[in-house]
């Protein structure tokens, strides 16, 4: 018998879902086609398909499932799928050739807005074909649950390759692979309601070592306090922060990393501030386009933060993030100042006590076993943000899939109700991959946005650049 329980920060993402509010996260990338093409020109999906079952073996979480504690007696728990079908998750499917970057993305927004089947492993794999310049686009998703953004990087990474040599597989469709029984619902009820019974006696060994240093304890309590408060504060709302349909609005934007490197050459600041800058700025030109108040406002992003040790990476999935709220200075028109307030307030949240705040505040939720899912979504949407800008480090080189060399890869983030706009971007290969998602029927104008981060990177370059010589 062998199974692991989901975390606090993990079984969130379950908790928070809805019929119309799908918690996964995902990403699309553009391959090279060449390299998974036949002599006919059709795609090898068998046999990428079969390199990708051998990979899964790498990543176990690949190959688990939920299993709910009876009566939701205690959070669910991962266990090995008997009945892993590696034809259900890797899936092929084909745009009218030839077909182009706009097309690709209103699929990919399609595809992004189903619900995961939470009776499968979380995650699925489509392959697509028809694009132009025989070009092949590949669709993840994962669940949040199995991970944050790191950690799906991470996952990524076990599945490609640093160099385009393929090493030649077996002929089997997928080598031995012995699935470790799972508890009987009998058993994972009895193992929950031992944990829970338990649970007031690591508290106590805590209080303990929590009188010998109280510090850790004052400081998180603090920082749950503060964010709290938080909590009560209203918003001031911004187009997007209404209740979301089921369907999702996906594009992306392309920024060379050249433009961060001309900025930090000048300024001592982090990637993050020149991104949350240049957002800050395509906002406040959105903003206006659209008709909505400007010069007079600031948009609050919830930024998330990992809390991921270096040993944590590799083979350790799941959710070690934090979330710090930034005020965004769209009310300031010059670049500079942008940047400087960006830059201030980001250093002062980091050395805050609400990195920890909202962590401690879904433990606390998670306690409450009766009403831990109704008061999780409740907290969830009450967190006063305008919006989610979240910055994932990918690898600085390329990555091959199956011998075919990933040209670009975009992040895809969820929104819920209240927060129908997610800025996302990954680092790969020398350039910043955006990927912005919204609501269909509420962001018509997502593409104007996209735009306006690529072109506020290279003006801040150009302020950045035109003050030093100055």
């Amino acid at each position: 018998m062998a199974y692991e329980r989901l975390s606090a920060s993990d079984v969130a993402f379950l908790r928070i879902e809805t019929p119309h509010e799908p918690q996964h996260v995902g990403s699309l990338s553009v391959l090279e086609g060449e390299p998974l093409r036949t002599d006919d020109g059709s795609i090898r999906f068998a046999e990428l398909r079969n390199h990708i079952a051998r990979r899964t073996l790498a990543v176990p979480r690949l190959r688990q499932k939920l299993m709910e504690v009876p009566h939701e007696v205690g959070r669910p728990v991962w266990v090995d799928d008997a009945d892993f079908d590696i034809d259900y998750h890797v899936r092929l499917t084909s745009l009218p050739r030839p077909g182009d970057d706009g097309q690709l993305m209103t699929l990919h927004g399609r595809l992004q807005s189903q619900h995961l089947d939470r009776s499968r492993p979380l995650w699925e794999m489509w392959v697509v074909d028809g694009l132009e310049d025989d070009r092949v686009g590949l669709v993840i998703k994962t669940h949040h649950a199995l991970g944050d953004g790191i950690a799906n990087v991470d996952l990524a990474l076990a599945l490609v390759d640093l160099e385009p040599e393929v090493v030649p597989d077996a002929d089997d469709v997928s080598p031995a692979w012995k699935p470790r029984p799972g508890p009987s619902r009998p058993r994972l009820w009895a193992d929950s309601v031992w944990d829970l019974a338990t649970r007031p006696v690591r508290l106590t060994r805590g209080g303990v070592r929590a009188l010998l240093d109280p510090r850790p304890v004052v400081d998180t309590t603090v920082g749950a306090l503060r964010t709290a408060a938080k909590f009560l504060v209203p918003r001031d709302p911004a187009p997007w922060n209404r209740p979301v349909t089921p369907h999702r609005r996906w594009v992306h934007a392309d920024v060379p990393m050249q433009f961060v490197d001309r900025v930090r050459r000048h300024q001592d600041v982090t990637i993050n501030d020149v991104v949350l800058t240049a957002c800050a700025g395509a906002l406040r030109e959105f903003l206006v386009e659209v008709g909505d108040r400007s010069g007079d406002r600031e948009l609050d992003a919830m930024v998330p933060v990992s809390v991921r040790a270096e040993d944590e990476h590799g083979d350790t999935l799941g959710n070690r993030i934090s979330m710090v709220m930034v005020a965004l200075p769209t009310d300031l028109d010059d670049p500079l100042e942008r940047l400087a307030a960006v830059h201030e307030r980001a250093s002062d949240i980091k050395g805050s006590n609400l990195v920890k705040g909202t962590e401690t505040i879904l433990r606390l939720a998670d306690g409450v076993t009766p009403i831990a899912g109704p008061l999780t979504r409740f907290v969830s949407r009450r967190i006063p943000m305008n919006l989610v800008i979240t910055n994932i480090p990918g690898p600085p080189v390329p990555l091959y899939l199956f011998g075919s060399r990933i040209e670009r890869t975009y992040p895809y983030v969820e929104v819920i109700d209240g927060e129908g706009l997610t800025v996302a971007v990954v680092s790969y290969d020398g350039t910043l991959y955006f990927g912005l998602t919204g609501d269909r029927d509420v962001l018509a104008e997502l593409g104007d946005l996209a735009a306006g981060i690529e072109e506020h990177f290279a003006q801040l370059a150009d302020a950045v650049e035109a003050a030093a010589e100055g």
